[in-house]
């Protein structure tokens, strides 16, 4: 089951804990990730929040999780979406989906939204990296 802990009210971690199978913990946390982004602790909050995601379990993603990310990338209520602990491999589809680039310039094949939105996006060794960033 995946845990989502809201730490300081307006900064959220989302972590995976595989139990089950790979594939069910992605959909888990999939679906983790769009409640949090789309319910009231993000978007009935009256501060801007700080998402980070920690990807260590996952040595690949699928396209619907890399989606919901998308989505997490236009919201409006994000100011950052940190992408933590991101095995290499996971890295590799994200550039070819163009979520991350390696230059930090987003794709043209990118959605108006995302392009515009690109800069929000960051990846860290760790959540505390990604933590410590905000100081």
């Amino acid at each position: 089951m995946n845990d989502v802990q809201i730490r300081h009210g307006h900064v959220c971690i989302l972590e995976a804990e595989i139990t089950n199978t790979i594939k069910e913990a992605m959909e888990e946390f999939k679906n983790s990730l769009i409640d949090l982004i789309n319910g009231p602790q993000i978007q009935d909050s009256p501060f801007d929040a700080y998402l980070f995601l920690d990807l260590s379990p996952f040595t690949i993603i699928n396209s619907s999780l890399i989606g919901a990310i998308g989505s997490a990338i236009m919201n409006d209520k994000l100011q950052m979406l940190a992408l933590c602990n991101v095995q290499p491999t996971v890295l590799d589809l994200l550039q070819r989906f163009g979520v991350v680039s390696e230059d930090g310039l987003p794709k043209d094949f990118s959605s108006p939204e995302i392009q515009e939105n690109y800069s929000k996006v960051a990846v860290f060794d760790s959540v505390a990296a990604g933590l410590s960033s905000l100081a």
